[in-house]
């Protein structure tokens, strides 16, 4: 099928050069002719220049030619589906951001794509005109980012004598992202463990709450709240049929369920600006008296962040409606805390949550609902 868009006949030399600055280049890929006009031309707006295509094969082409920002890809293709072209983007080029776009919410065609093909959104059929242009703008965002890290890389290189200003200025804006990007993996994650949606976010609203109630340094509560939002990342590491079982879990699935705390420690090797996080994802399923996982660490052993999300998760977790039961009452959550004290949580740290007025705690619980990402820093 001939290209849509602004886009020259492929197979110029200077194709495959491109800004971060530059028009993004948007590739459309979907066997159903009707679906791929609506979709390009939904995408149609003068910073985008879009193309497509009805095959695999075909996207693929043109990635060997052309940079593109984004590739919007329908998941259900004859001959190589969604989530393989995906795959075969990332080979190609690494800094292509895949949307997959298919007719179904299907918990593993979600897994699959995160696992096997890093993909960056979902979107479901039929898609909102305004939800499609806002993940191929986000998709297209961390796209240029890509290209300015290189470029911010490849200054570094060439003028050691401003090398450690040039670090400085890379590390604000690595880390003024920061959450876009966390927010970005939690939502990967909640595609998997559809039961606690919406957890990872109020618990790190509810940790710098509580944090700023103990009067810690600022930069103290960012790293707990960090900590609190990443705090099953290690569920990752989790195979679906354990993370997805809809019954109880057996002896031995208990015993790899329980890894998710050291796989999301290991997944944070290296990142040095979250390593305060780092300890607080290893430490979160930690009791005061000694009898947490997966270390056995006790009292003041266990770190503060840790013994802090000890209290808000306990909290969260009997107020939040589960399938296998109503949540409770503030009230009684809150009765239940306090009778937690000195066994499962740490005594100042529980006596801090119970000082918050519970007005604010509903507040933070509402924020999330109404807006996700509101709130965080």
């Amino acid at each position: 099928m001939p290209e849509l868009g602004e886009g020259a006949a492929p197979g110029a030399a200077d194709d495959k050069v491109v800004s971060a600055r530059s028009p993004a280049r948007i590739l459309v890929v979907d066997d159903d002719p009707a679906m791929l006009k609506a979709t390009a031309r939904a995408l149609g707006q003068p910073d985008w220049t879009v193309d497509a295509c009805e095959t695999a094969a075909d996207a693929l082409g043109l990635l060997m030619r052309r940079n593109y920002a984004v590739v919007v890809a329908d998941y259900a293709m004859p001959g190589m589906n969604g989530i393989e072209l995906c795959r075969h983007v990332r080979e190609v080029s690494a800094d292509t951001a895949c949307v997959l776009v298919t007719g179904h919410a299907d918990l593993s065609v979600a897994a699959e794509a995160i696992n096997r093909a890093n993909v960056f959104r979902f979107l479901t059929k039929p898609w909102e005109r305004s939800d499609l242009r806002a993940a191929v703008k986000d998709a297209a965002e961390q796209y240029r980012m890509r290209l300015e890290h290189r470029r911010f890389s490849a200054l570094l290189a060439d003028r050691n004598v401003e090398l450690q200003d040039l670090t400085r200025v890379l590390d604000a804006e690595v880390q003024g992202r920061t959450t876009a990007l966390l927010l970005g993996l939690i939502n990967a994650l909640d595609f998997r463990d559809t039961e606690t949606q919406g957890h990872s976010r109020r618990v790190a609203l509810y940790a710098r709450r509580h944090a700023e109630q103990l009067a810690l340094e600022p930069r103290l509560v960012l790293e707990i709240e960090r900590g609190a939002l990443l705090h099953d990342v290690g569920k990752i590491g989790v195979s679906d049929t354990i993370l997805l079982k809809p019954g109880k879990l057996t002896d031995e699935e208990w015993v790899e369920m329980r890894k998710h705390s050291l796989h999301g420690y290991h997944i944070l090797a290296g990142v040095d600006f979250l390593g305060g996080a780092r300890d607080m994802v290893r430490s979160h399923h930690e009791r005061f008296d000694g009898k947490g996982y997966p270390d056995g660490l006790a009292g003041s052993a266990i770190p503060l962040g840790a013994r802090i999300f000890g209290v808000i998760d306990t909290y969260d977790a009997m107020t939040t409606d589960r399938p296998y039961r109503k949540a409770l009452s503030a009230e009684a959550a809150r009765a239940e805390i306090e009778k937690s004290r000195g066994t499962q949580l740490d005594p100042a740290c529980a006596d801090a949550f119970l000082a918050i007025p519970q007005g604010e705690l509903d507040a933070l619980r509402d924020l999330v609902a109404a807006s996700p990402t509101a709130g965080l820093d």
